[in-house]
């Protein structure tokens, strides 16, 4: 016995293609939509303005060039109670009485961005609680005395 033979209609197509296209469609939506949630498209607040002011930029960091200073950064501790350590010098030498301020950059999300509070210790050092965090970091401080700012970055890989 032969299987009854089917006829392909017009309208038989008409429903294949809506529905490849409708899959596709819904695929396309779906990706777009996740993509736009995880990842808002600017990483820098004010990205064209920091690219007009570029030059400015140049001379700030040419000036702090000139200073001759240098950031040394240490961690210390386990994951419960892990210790940032920053000390700036200059020619090898501690520089006494700096203020500190920063934060921890997350390299993919902003939302995550963390203010940190630096405590001053021994030897021209300043320490800041970065207990409980995961993962790779970006520090962004600046170290002041009153007359000249000192802008570092630095990598932190904490696991």
């Amino acid at each position: 016995m032969d299987a009854p033979h089917r006829e392909l209609t017009g309208r038989h197509v008409l429903i294949m293609m809506l529905v490849f296209f409708g899959l596709i469609i819904g695929a396309s939506i779906w990706f777009t939509t996740m993509a736009v949630q995880s990842f808002r498209g600017e990483d820098v607040e004010k990205s064209y303005r920091q690219g007009l002011d570029y030059n400015e930029t140049l001379a700030e960091r040419a000036a702090q060039n000139e200073l001759g200073w240098s950031a040394r950064v240490n961690l210390v501790g386990g994951m419960d109670d892990r210790t940032l350590i920053v000390q700036i010098a200059a020619d090898e030498r501690p520089i006494y009485g700096l203020s500190f301020t920063g934060k921890l950059r997350h390299p993919v999300d902003t939302d995550l961005d963390r203010t940190i509070t630096f405590q001053p210790a021994a030897n021209g050092t300043a320490r800041a609680d970065v207990s409980g965090l995961i993962g790779q970091w970006t520090l962004q401080a600046i170290a002041a005395d009153g007359q000249d700012d000192f802008r570092f970055t630095y990598p932190l890989d904490l696991r």
